[in-house]
C-alpha cells in the first residue's frame, strides 16, 4: 500500500503532464485546468496520507524507500531508480504539491483568456513532476534528473508567451545562466564520488559521520561545486540575474517556480548533504558571505523598483540570501523552517500580485495605482497577512523563521555579530521596501486610468488566497523557539528541529541568556517597525518625500534604479568579449577553415575531372595518347 501511494506521488503530475501534453492545442481551458489541478491534489493527498503516520512514529523510523529498478551499472557502481521520503523530502513534498495545487487552481482563472491552456497546464504539470523527483531521489544522479528537467520548465513557462521578443530573451537568459550553475553541480557530484565512493544519500552520510573536519581540500572544492549550483537555482551571486527577468513569464509561474519550489533547490540540496557541508566550515563562511551580500543588494535594489512584480522577484533573491545565512552558520533545519514560511506567505503576495495584474488589464506599475483596498477588499486582506508575514510581525510566520536565523547568525560558532547587525539592516530594508508597495498599490489615492475599473477575481482567485493567507499566520507555529514556547502551553519547543534533527542538525551554539536572547528579537522587530513606519509616512502622509529624496541623493536613487547595471557589466566583461571570441572564430571558420575546405575540394573535382577526360571510352583518344607516349619515348631515346 505505501508503495502505492508513494508511487502516486509521482504518477499523478506525469499523467496530468501526458493527458494535456496528448491535447496540447485544445482552447478547452477549464478542461486543461480540472485535469492538472486534480493531478496535484492527487499527489498532494497521497503524500498526506503516507506522512501522517510519521507523526506517531519516532524521528529514525520516519522514512519510506521506493526502488523501481537498477538504473545502471558500471563496475562498482550502481546507481538505482530510487526514492526516498523522510521528514526532508515530507516537508518539500508537501509544500509543492499543496502550493502547487492552489497555483493550479489560481491558473484556472488567471490563464481563461490564454490561447493555449492545455499546453500551459502540461507545462505545469511537468515541473510538478520533476520538482518532485528532485527532492525524492535518494541519489544525486537522480537528483541530477529532476534538476535539469525543473530548468527545462522554468524555461518553457518563463517564456510561455514567446511571440514577444523580451519574454523570450527572458526565458533564454534563465536556462543559460542556469547552465551554468549546473555545470558546477555536476562536478560537485563527481567529486563527491570520488571522495565517498558512492552517489546515494544515505551512504554519504555514513561515510561523512566518521570523517574528519577540513580547512581546505577535496571535499571543499566538492562542497563548493554543489555550492555553485545552489546559487545558479536559488539566485545567489553572482548567478541571481535570470530571476528578474523571469518575471515575464505568467503571474502563477512566479508565486510556483520562483518563489515556492525551484529556486528553493539550492536550499534542499545543501541540507540534504548538511553531514558533508558541516565537515567544510571554510566552505561554510563563504556560503554565508555570499547569502548576505546577496541579501542586501536585492533587498536595496527593490527599494526603488516600479513593477509590483520586480519587487517581490528582488525579495525573493533577498529572502533566499536569508536561508544561505542559515545554511551558512550551521542551522540547517531553521534554513528549511525559513523556506517554508516563505514558500506559502512569498506564494501567496505573487498570487495576490496576480490578483491585482489581472483587475489592473495587465499593469504592472505600481505608480499607475493605489487606493485599491476598496475595490478588492480580499485580495487586499490577504495580501495584508502576507506583508505582515515577510516583514517579521511578531507571531506571524515569517517572524519566527526569520528571527530564528537573525539568532543563529549571532549564537553559532560559525556566526558573527556583523552578520547579526547586516542581517538586521536586511529585515529594515524588506520592511521597508514592501510597505512601500502596499502603499503604493492599496492605499492612498487612486492614480489607475478610469478606464479600469478594478474588481475582484473569481474564486478561483479568491480561495487559494484565502487559504494561503491563513497559513501564512500560523505555519510558523510549526517551530516556535524555545523563548516564546515557554508561555505557549502545551507547545512543543522547535518542532520542526527536532522532526529534522537526524537529516538536517543545527550547529550547537554558544548558551545565552534569555534576557539577550530577547534583546537580539526585539531589536529586529523594532527595526522593522521603524522602517515600516517611514515608509508609510513617505509613501502615505507625505508622498512629496520621494521626490525630493531621489533628486537630493541622485546617484544612489539611478545607481539603485539600475540595479547597480549589472547587467550591463556582465554583457561588458563578459557577454561582449565571449561574442567578439565567438565570432572570430566564426570568420576563421568561414575564412580560412571553410575556404581552403572548399578549394581543396574544388582542386581534387577538378583533378578527377581530368582523369576522367582521360578515360572517355573513346578509341580514337587512346590511340592519339599511344602516339602520343611513343613519340615522347622515341624522342626521350634520340635526346639521350
Amino acid at each position: 500500500m505505501q508503495g502505492l501511494l508513494f508511487s502516486l506521488i509521482l504518477i499523478f503530475p506525469l499523467a496530468g503532464f501526458l493527458i494535456n501534453a496528448y491535447r496540447w492545442d485544445s482552447k478547452k481551458g477549464q478542461l486543461s485546468g480540472t485535469i492538472a489541478s486534480a493531478a496535484a491534489f492527487g499527489s498532494f493527498i497521497s503524500a498526506v496520507i503516507l506522512l501522517l503516520p510519521f507523526l506517531f512514529q519516532e524521528v529514525s523510523e520516519r522514512s519510506i524507500s521506493l526502488h523501481f529498478f537498477s538504473w545502471f551499472e558500471v563496475a562498482a557502481v550502481s546507481v538505482p531508480f530510487g526514492f526516498v521520503l523522510d521528514s526532508l523530502s515530507g516537508i518539500m513534498t508537501l509544500v509543492i504539491t499543496g502550493v502547487g495545487t492552489l497555483i493550479h487552481i489560481f491558473s484556472m482563472s488567471y490563464m481563461s483568456h490564454d490561447l493555449r491552456p492545455a499546453k500551459y497546464f502540461a507545462y505545469l504539470n511537468f515541473f510538478l513532476f520533476n520538482m518532485l523527483i528532485l527532492v525524492l531521489a535518494d541519489n544525486l544522479l537522480l537528483t541530477f534528473v529532476g534538476w535539469e528537467g525543473v530548468g527545462l520548465c522554468s524555461y518553457l513557462l518563463i517564456g510561455f508567451w514567446f511571440s514577444d521578443v523580451q519574454k523570450a530573451k527572458a526565458g533564454m537568459k534563465a536556462f543559460i545562466v542556469n547552465r551554468i550553475g549546473d555545470a558546477g553541480f555536476l562536478l560537485g557530484i563527481f567529486g563527491l564520488f570520488s571522495i565517498f565512493g558512492s552517489l546515494n544519500y544515505a551512504d554519504i552520510s555514513i561515510a561523512a559521520a566518521s570523517s574528519s573536519v577540513e580547512t581546505w581540500g577535496v571535499l571543499s572544492l566538492a562542497c563548493l561545486f554543489v555550492f555553485i549550483g545552489a546559487t545558479g537555482k536559488s539566485a545567489q551571486i553572482p548567478l541571481f540575474v535570470w530571476l528578474p527577468d523571469a518575471m515575464a513569464g505568467p503571474t502563477p509561474v512566479s508565486a510556483l517556480i520562483h518563489a515556492a519550489t525551484m529556486v528553493t533547490s539550492g536550499i534542499y540540496l545543501i541540507v540534504r548533504l548538511s553531514s558533508v557541508f558541516i565537515l567544510v566550515p571554510s566552505v561554510l563562511h563563504i556560503i554565508a558571505v555570499v547569502g548576505v551580500i546577496t541579501m542586501l543588494l536585492a533587498a536595496s535594489i527593490a527599494l526603488t523598483q516600479k513593477d509590483i512584480k520586480k519587487v517581490l522577484a528582488y525579495s525573493t533573491v533577498s529572502q533566499l540570501g536569508y536561508m544561505f545565512i542559515a545554511v551558512g552558520v550551521g542551522a540547517f533545519s531553521v534554513a528549511m523552517f525559513h523556506l517554508i514560511t516563505h514558500a506559502v506567505f512569498k506564494a501567496l503576495l505573487f498570487l495576490g500580485a496576480g490578483s491585482v495584474i489581472h483587475s489592473m488589464q495587465g499593469e504592472q506599475d505600481m505608480n499607475k495605482m493605489g487606493g485599491l483596498k476598496k475595490y478588492m477588499p480580499i485580495t487586499y486582506l490577504t495580501f495584508l497577512m502576507g506583508w505582515l508575514a515577510i516583514i517579521g510581525t511578531p507571531f506571524f510566520s515569517g517572524f519566527f523563521s526569520k528571527d530564528e536565523i537573525l539568532f543563529y547568525g549571532f549564537a553559532s560558532p560559525l556566526g558573527h555579530p556583523l552578520l547579526w547587525v547586516l542581517s538586521v539592516v536586511g529585515a529594515g530594508l524588506t520592511a521597508f521596501y514592501m510597505t512601500r508597495l502596499v502603499s503604493l498599490t492599496f492605499w492612498g489615492k487612486e492614480k489607475f486610468n478610469p478606464s479600469i475599473k478594478p474588481h475582484e477575481g473569481d474564486k478561483r482567485i479568491t480561495v487559494p488566497l484565502i487559504i494561503l493567507a491563513v497559513f501564512s499566520v500560523f505555519v510558523g507555529f510549526i517551530s516556535v523557539p524555545h523563548l516564546i514556547s515557554e508561555n505557549l502551553l502545551g507547545h512543543i519547543p522547535n518542532f520542526l528541529n527536532n522532526a529534522l534533527s537526524l537529516i538536517a542538525p543545527n550547529i550547537k551554539i554558544i548558551p545565552m541568556s534569555e534576557a539577550k536572547e530577547a534583546l537580539l528579537m526585539l531589536t529586529s522587530v523594532l527595526v522593522a517597525g521603524l522602517m515600516a513606519t517611514l515608509a508609510f509616512v513617505m509613501y502615505i502622509k507625505k508622498p512629496s518625500w520621494p521626490a525630493k529624496l531621489s533628486k537630493q541623493y541622485f546617484r544612489l536613487h539611478q545607481l539603485l534604479l539600475s540595479k547597480y547595471s549589472v547587467d550591463e557589466y556582465y554583457y561588458k566583461i563578459i557577454i561582449k568579449p565571449l561574442g567578439s571570441i565567438a565570432q572570430s572564430l566564426s570568420d576563421m571558420d568561414k575564412l580560412f577553415i571553410d575556404d581552403i575546405t572548399f578549394k581543396l575540394s574544388n582542386f581534387v573535382q577538378r583533378l578527377g575531372a581530368g582523369f576522367c577526360a582521360l578515360q572517355n571510352g573513346k578509341l580514337q583518344s587512346y590511340a592519339f595518347y599511344f602516339i602520343l607516349g611513343l613519340g615522347v619515348i622515341v624522342g626521350c631515346f634520340f635526346i639521350t
